[in-house]
């Protein structure tokens, strides 16, 4: 039996109360009404701006400059506080790279995260009271904007990722893409870059499209992107594709769901067209990686069915169900990872 020392226990049992700091400062974008004001601003000021109580806005803040994220000039009520210049763009809601979507949707799981025994026991998903004071309607505007801002951030290493393994060398220059779930179009916009001659097909909900709209529409690839709406889990795609790309995707389903992703991959795609499934690929016993297992629980809060695969899983599914050349291209210990397979010719 592995024994943790007390440190380790007492740092995994309270990084909580660091996370719901950031937390309530992205949900009510403190740091961005600061940086209005020239990033100088008082606790006062603070307060009145976002709707607070004075005294519970100059706590947030103090915990803010003790974690590094703040700083703090002078004492009392006239103390000034302001952004640590490094986290700036991070933490301005106002700027494309901004991580502020991404801390409003991990506060959105906290709440899921809060009811774990109960999940744990009843192996249902726990919803009661998980929408921020922002709304549900925000909130959904939330995920996909998190969604991107991790895109952005992952996009251009998962193509040189995919250059490494020669997945793009199976492709051709002028390929036509499915995007299924692909929200507000990284990736689409990723690959379409990294082959200039190719087009595609975005394919996801309403909330997803709009997001995809604001992206694509009077830009310099807006030829190039059909985006159409609509629920993979109950329509069938357009045919004729030479790639499908499913990011992030099957972690929310259960193995007859994505069985059923993969059936009408399949029908879409070409003779020797490529699906290629970028998610979490756990070892063989479900332990490794770590942020993977952790993701699955993740999943066990917020899905009926949801959860983590390993790479035997996948493989074993998509060759089930008509593919074949089943390939592990993209081995990370994280997201990241990518299964590719192919539609036989014949």
């Amino acid at each position: 039996m592995m024994h943790f020392p007390l440190e380790n226990l007492e740092n995994d049992s309270s990084g909580f109360m660091r996370s719901a700091v950031l937390a309530a400062m992205a949900e009510l974008d403190v740091a961005t009404m600061v940086l209005r004001c020239d990033n100088a601003a008082t606790a006062t000021q603070c307060a009145s701006a976002c709707s607070c109580d004075a005294r519970a806005m100059q706590t947030l803040l103090d915990a803010l400059v003790a974690l590094g994220y703040f700083s703090k000039s002078g004492i009392g009520a006239t103390a000034i506080y302001a952004v640590v210049a490094p986290y700036a763009s991070l933490l301005d809601s106002r700027e494309s790279e901004s991580y502020i979507p991404m801390l409003r949707h991990r506060a959105h799981l906290q709440r899921h995260w809060s009811r774990l025994s109960w999940a744990v026991k009843n192996g249902t998903p726990q919803k009661e009271s998980t929408s921020s004071f922002l709304g549900a309607t925000q909130d959904s505007i939330t995920f996909i904007s998190a969604m991107n801002a991790i895109a952005l951030r992952l996009a251009e290493t998962t193509m040189k990722a995919l250059d490494k393994a020669k997945v793009f060398d199976s492709l051709p220059p002028d390929m036509h893409m499915l995007d299924i779930g692909g929200a507000s179009g990284t990736y689409t916009e990723a690959f379409l870059r990294k082959l200039p001659q190719a087009t595609a097909t975005l394919f996801d909900l309403p909330v997803g499209i709009a997001q995809a709209k604001k992206r694509f529409v009077d830009s310099d690839m807006e030829a190039r992107v059909v985006l159409m709406e609509g629920d993979f889990t109950k329509t069938d795609f357009p045919d004729g594709f030479d790639f499908a790309w499913i990011s992030a995707i099957i972690h929310q389903m259960g193995q007859e769901a994505c069985r059923d992703l993969y059936r009408k991959t399949l029908a879409a795609l070409k003779p020797g067209g490529m699906i290629a499934i970028r998610d979490f690929v756990m070892d063989d016993n479900k332990t490794s990686p770590e942020a993977g297992a952790l993701f699955g629980i993740n999943m066990l809060l917020c899905t009926a069915q949801g959860r983590v695969y390993a790479f035997d899983e996948i493989r074993t599914d998509l060759m089930s169900i008509g593919f074949d050349r089943v390939e592990h291209a993209v081995n990370v210990p994280t997201m990241s990872a990518v299964v590719t397979a192919l539609k036989p010719c014949s």
